[in-house]
């Protein structure tokens, strides 16, 4: 039996889900960069390479914590940042203090989902996020509430990221 087949899915808020929803703290507009290359990631609203432009430098201010949910506010483009980062323009945060490289790619996918009612100029503004539902496993707690099951979810992106791994290692095609 695969862990999706015991997790019961329910529509939640996503400040529900999430404990912080931001506008990046850390951005830059492509210009105004400091020159160089370094080792951050420069995470822009491109649908490629994870969202990052290029790597870059610190800048004058530090950057952003790694390990969270980066979405384009125009574009709608949602990936997992599991090291710190620098963003463009218009790029929203959300953290979990147990979000991590399992949970995270899982919560990007459910997080798509939804990402595709929004359009250009009704992108995915703070306020539109803040009243977004999205389906994630949940439990009740000792309180008789519906709360996000975050075990459920480790075990999901485990099982996930092993049949991920199996795949690849059994596809011929795989490029090396």
């Amino acid at each position: 039996m695969s862990v999706l087949d015991t997790l019961d899915f329910q529509p939640m808020l996503i400040t529900q889900v999430f404990d912080s929803l931001a506008a990046s703290s850390a951005w830059y507009d492509k210009n105004k960069l400091a020159p160089g290359e370094g080792p951050f990631p420069y995470v822009s609203r491109s649908a490629n390479r994870n969202g990052h432009e290029s790597a870059i430098a610190i800048q004058d201010v530090p950057p952003n914590a790694g390990n969270a949910i980066t979405i384009g506010v125009d574009t709608q483009t949602v990936f997992y940042q599991p090291v710190p980062f620098y963003t463009s323009v218009k790029i929203q945060v959300l953290r979990h203090p147990r979000l991590s490289a399992v949970t995270g790619p899982v919560l990007v996918a459910i997080l798509r989902e939804q990402m595709m009612k929004f359009q250009w100029g009704n992108g995915a503004s703070l306020v539109r996020l803040r009243v977004t539902r999205i389906m994630v496993p949940v439990i009740t707690d000792e309180n008789n509430s519906q709360v996000v099951d975050w075990d459920g979810l480790d075990r999901l992106g485990v099982e996930l990221l092993g049949q991920v791994v199996t795949h690849t290692q059994r596809s011929p095609d795989w490029p090396c």
